[in-house]
């Protein structure tokens, strides 16, 4: 048998020839049909706004009988807060609340503003924002429809002697009573015969820069009494621009305050304002106060509902009646109109240090009556050196007596609100 010998040289190279050809279509297709054959999900960004940190915490209660029971609920974070809450509970109940707060080092922008005010108000309410930047020491309740907790100040201090400061959960009746109104509230002082509270707000974050400074409060009432005089709701807020403590504060107390009663009023024919605490400080502050009853006891010269003070410490920070100077009593143009129980009252003070003249409006968003107060200070008191600064917010009884609170309180920089019933 004969073999026929194969020519193995030549066929391998043809062989390996074809094999590079090969290896070469391969790659190129490889290279264009990779990212199609072996292509990765496209990632999603969610844009979370970082001026505000969201937590959510359950707690369970049960209470068989009916019982007072405080509870302290303290959140450290980074904005620092710390919260106080009393309530009165009947049954088991099972609570979810959610907190929104700035993150320390910052402050609120307009949308947080907006956020917060119309989540109060409700839609029957058209809130306006012109030319904002930003805000400090907000302080805002929600409603049984939203029962949200919205804080984002860095320290909010308890000034009273006694417990009179209370936290009421939305609709609770203990506060609203027969109304039917399902707001939260801070109640700063209750329905009682002369007595006073205040809450002091560290409004540091906010750095004034000496233009247009302005402290906004909603709040309310719900009841009321008087002895010796006609039942009539005073003595309102009185609202303290400028405050530098010179101690820190000791929370529940009335520690470096002054309480004291119708300041500079000696010549008036009425005297009315109040008990109110004066904080001690190291810097000169503002003081004003929206006194509704002048609506009822007015003297010949009294055009508003308004009175206005001007503090100048003692070196040390100690605040004595003879460092309060009364600017006005009764002042300002008109009277709120229809004031009842559960209105929402807003109160806006603005000091402009463009021109040293504080700005004042009062509005009852239930029935719109405004009243408004144009104030130059003159030499009463110079314009603040830019810096960091805490604001009072104080409610006090006299003969009248009637359970003031609030629903959102917050100290704004170069900030217009405007607030519409629709």
């Amino acid at each position: 048998m004969k073999y026929r010998l194969i020519g193995t040289g030549a066929s391998n190279s043809l062989v390996m020839g074809i094999v590079v050809v090969v290896l070469l279509i391969f790659a190129v297709a490889g290279f264009f049909l990779y990212p199609i054959i072996f292509h990765e999900t496209p990632k999603t960004v969610t844009l979370t706004e970082l001026s505000t940190i969201t937590s959510t915490s359950t707690s369970t209660s049960t209470v068989t009988s009916t019982v007072t029971s405080t509870v302290t609920n303290t959140c450290v974070s980074t904005t620092k807060s710390t919260i106080y809450l009393t309530s009165t509970v009947t049954s088991t109940v099972t609570v979810t609340q959610t907190q929104t707060k700035v993150s320390y080092g910052t402050t609120p922008n307009n949308i947080d503003i907006y956020n917060a005010l119309t989540t109060t108000l409700g839609n029957g309410y058209k809130v306006t924002l012109l030319n904002s930047t930003n805000a400090s020491g907000m302080l805002m309740f929600g409603n049984v429809g939203d029962p949200q907790l919205f804080i984002n100040y860095s320290f909010l201090y308890f000034i009273q002697q006694g417990d009179l400061i209370k936290v009421y959960p939305p609709g609770s009746a203990q506060y609203w009573g027969n109304l039917s109104l399902d707001l939260g509230v801070l109640q700063i002082v209750p329905a009682e015969y002369h007595v006073s509270a205040a809450l002091m707000a560290n409004t540091t974050g906010l750095y004034y820069t000496g233009g247009n400074y302005t402290v906004m409060v909603l709040g309310t009432f719900s009841h009321g009494g008087a002895r010796f005089i006609q039942p009539y709701p005073a003595d309102g807020y009185s609202i303290m621009l400028f405050v530098t403590p010179p101690k820190p504060l000791i929370n529940n107390t009335a520690y470096y305050t002054n309480e004291l009663l119708n300041v500079g009023m000696q010549g008036w024919e009425v005297k009315l304002s109040g008990e109110i605490y004066y904080p001690y400080s190291m810097t000169p502050y503002i003081v004003v106060q929206w006194e509704p009853y002048w609506n009822v006891a007015r003297d010949p010269w009294t055009t508003g509902e308004f009175n206005v003070w001007v503090v100048h410490p003692s070196p040390n920070g100690i605040v004595n009646e003879s460092d309060i100077k009364l600017l006005v009593g009764g002042g300002g143009n008109g009277f709120i109109e229809g004031l009842s129980p559960g209105d929402l009252i807003e109160m806006k003070v603005t000091y402009d240090g463009y021109n040293n003249t504080i700005y004042a409006e009062v509005v009852d968003l239930n029935t719109s009556s405004t009243i408004t107060l144009t104030l130059p200070l003159y030499s009463n008191f110079t314009v603040p050196h830019e810096g960091n600064y805490w604001t009072e917010v104080n409610a006090g009884t006299g003969n009248s007596y009637w359970n003031w609170g609030i629903v959102y309180l917050s100290v704004f920089n170069n900030v217009y609100v405007q607030i519409e019933k629709v």
